[in-house]
């Protein structure tokens, strides 16, 4: 029996793995090619780490403390622009 459901489990997993679907959004505004090191950027040129309206980054930010660091001590004054037009980003680069 346990072997049997071993078995089930492994092949359940390779029939998920091979129904994973992966697009490529050429609109998204990310500033970087690889999700180690990705990135936004808002219209006005400021750029961030995170994409606060992504749930996932969202999470992200939330544990990183360097990113929500640089937010703090940041003066950049257009970020106040962004947060008007609806951008969220979180971790900016100034």
């Amino acid at each position: 029996m346990r072997t049997t459901l071993i078995a089930i489990l492994f092949m359940s997993a390779q029939v998920v793995a091979q129904d994973v679907d992966v697009s490529v959004d050429d609109s998204s505004t990310s500033i970087y090619s690889n999700s180690s090191s990705r990135g936004y950027e808002s219209s006005t040129g400021n750029r961030y780490q995170y994409d606060l309206s992504d749930p996932g980054d969202r999470v992200e930010y939330g544990v990183d403390v360097d990113a929500q660091m640089r937010d703090d001590m940041s003066i950049n004054p257009t970020r106040e622009l962004d947060r008007g037009l609806g951008e969220y980003g979180g971790g900016v680069y100034d």
